[in-house]
């Protein structure tokens, strides 16, 4: 599954949850979307690989930068 495979079903998960839930996957798309306009991860990038690259930036906060 690429990257943007994988938020849009986050994106789909968010109906029927919680707000206290909704609002974590926001911060966390979020992130990733940082992470991915800075060029460390890209839309096409495979999870495994884009998790890969995260790590080595040193965390999705960093990343995201």
């Amino acid at each position: 599954m690429v990257v943007r495979d994988y938020l849009e079903q986050l994106r789909k998960t968010k109906k029927g949850k919680p707000p206290q839930i909704r609002e974590a996957l926001d911060i966390y798309m979020e992130l990733w979307d940082k992470a991915i306009l800075n060029g460390t991860v890209s839309e096409d990038d495979e999870v495994s690989l884009a998790l890969a690259k995260i790590d080595e930036a040193g965390g999705l906060y960093e990343a995201a930068g």
